[in-house]
Parts: structure tokens; C-alpha cells; sequence
């Protein structure tokens, strides 16, 4: 059975190709509601269990049809876009996994003078993980989607942007876009510069004899992002620290939750 919608009606197309004025004709450009329903041939129209089945696969294919239409599929804000059905969105359509989150740490125990002696096989490892670790959250997720594939700052990276971008993460409940009068909340730092060169702000023998030299290494290439402290602003610190959150890889980034 095929189901097709046409924009412009057919008698609309014949008008306007024979060169009768269409502009005025109606238009559909919404989404199909109902569909074309399935129906008996007349020779077996008087029989209830067959008309019974066609009327059962026209309801069935009727609630497909409703579910696609209140559903849609690219717009991963939406409530009915959640748990699996997110997952095959986001990793399907936009080539983003759920990220987890993870405070695993692991430590080698084995070589020498790791460990205290006689605590241990002789020429033995141990290994130990401390930590948890768990899937982000549908609500994390999304916020994290949206890191990625919100446009509207523009691509080039600045303070704005980057305000912008954290106070989106931080406030747009499952990745939605967020008033302006949230980015005062969010506080970002640059390490300043300074110079050396002064007594006593270098250490002797490092740098020539009166001579300044402007520190433009890593303090140059490092910003602090200070945010209110809560469970959203913990797992950004997270995310941000694991590398799932997208930023320029030139410049160190370290976030510090106020309270």
C-alpha cells in the first residue's frame, strides 16, 4: 500500500500547465493526519472477519502514522524523544553517543618502591579502579546535543561564545535554548599575563640580565569558568574534564563551582 501527499493538487498542476492562473488555488503543506485507508474489493465486502482485519489494520497503521507525526525524529528536544529512542537519535542522526560519566581512577601497584615490602607477590601487578561511573542522564544528554549542534553563536570562538555555550548547558533544561539574562550567572577568568623580569619575579639564571619577558605560554591559553554550584554544573565539570564537550584544544579550560 503506498501513501502519498501532494503538495499542489493534480487539477492545480493541470491548470497551471495549460495556462490557467494557480497562484490563488490552495495549497497543503502540512503533515499527512489521516491516511489512505485500506478497503475490501466489493466481492468480499459482506464477509464481518475480513472487514473485521482491514478495519484493525487501518486503526494500526493509523497509530503509526499519529506517532510519527507527534514525534519528530530531529528534533531531540521534544519529551516523546527519550531513553533508547534518544540514543538511536542521537548516535543514529547526529553521530553523538551518550556520554558517561566517570570518576573511575586506576592505579598500578608492581613496581618498585610502589609498594610496601612483603605486601605483594614477587613480580606480580595489581591493579585497583576507584570511582563510579554511569550513563548521563536523557536530560544531560540533551544538553550535551545541544553543545554541539546549537549554531546560533557562530563558529568562532570568543568569551561571548563561550559564556553563551556554558550558560545554555547549565540552564537549558533537556538542551533547550535559554534567556539572555542567564549569562551574568556565569563567570569566565583569563589568567593575566605579567611580566617578568623584575626583582624578584623569576628565578635567577633563567632569563637574561635586564631583560623583561611577557609570559604568553600557558597562562596565555588558559581560562577559568566559574558557575553556581548544582548537580548540572557538577556533571559539566565532568564532561568538560572527560572531553566530551567540544572546545578549542589550544586553550586550557578549568572549571571552578562557586557555592
Amino acid at each position: 500500500m503506498q501513501i502519498e501527499s501532494f503538495p499542489v493538487q493534480p487539477v492545480v498542476l493541470g491548470n497551471f500547465i495549460l495556462g490557467t492562473d494557480a497562484l490563488d488555488a490552495p495549497i497543503n503543506t502540512g503533515t499527512l493526519q489521516t491516511l489512505i485507508q485500506s478497503y475490501l474489493y466489493r466481492q468480499y465486502s459482506d464477509d464481518d472477519d475480513l472487514q473485521a482485519f482491514v478495519n484493525s489494520f487501518n486503526a494500526l497503521a493509523q497509530g503509526y502514522l499519529d506517532w510519527f507525526t507527534a514525534t519528530p525524529l530531529g528534533v531531540y528536544t521534544s519529551a516523546s524523544i527519550n531513553g533508547p529512542l534518544l540514543d538511536w537519535v542521537g548516535e543514529g542522526v547526529y553521530g553523538i553517543p551518550r556520554p558517561v560519566l566517570s570518576t573511575l581512577a586506576t592505579h598500578s601497584y608492581g613496581s618498585y618502591n610502589t609498594v610496601s615490602y612483603n605486601s605483594l607477590p614477587y613480580n606480580a601487578r595489581l591493579r585497583k579502579n576507584s570511582g563510579t561511573a554511569q550513563e548521563a542522564s536523557d536530560d544531560i544528554y540533551k544538553r550535551v546535543l545541544t553543545w554541539h549542534l546549537y549554531l546560533g553563536d557562530g563558529r568562532q570562538m570568543s568569551l561571548q561564545w563561550l559564556r553563551r555555550r556554558v550558560a545554555r548547558f547549565l540552564f537549558g533544561a533537556n538542551g533547550t535554548d535559554i534567556p539572555v539574562d542567564y549569562l551574568s550567572r556565569v563567570s569566565l577568568t583569563q589568567t593575566p599575563l605579567g611580566n617578568t623580569g623584575g626583582f624578584p619575579t623569576a628565578p635567577y639564571n633563567t632569563q637574561a640580565y635586564n631583560s623583561r619577558t611577557k609570559r604568553v605560554g600557558f597562562a596565555a591559553r588558559s581560562i577559568t569558568i566559574t558557575v553556581p554550584l548544582s548537580q548540572v554544573a557538577q556533571n559539566f565539570q565532568t564532561l568538560l574534564n572527560e572531553g566530551y564537550l567540544a572546545l578549542p584544544f589550544q586553550v586550557h579550560f578549568r572549571v571552578v563551582l562557586q557555592s
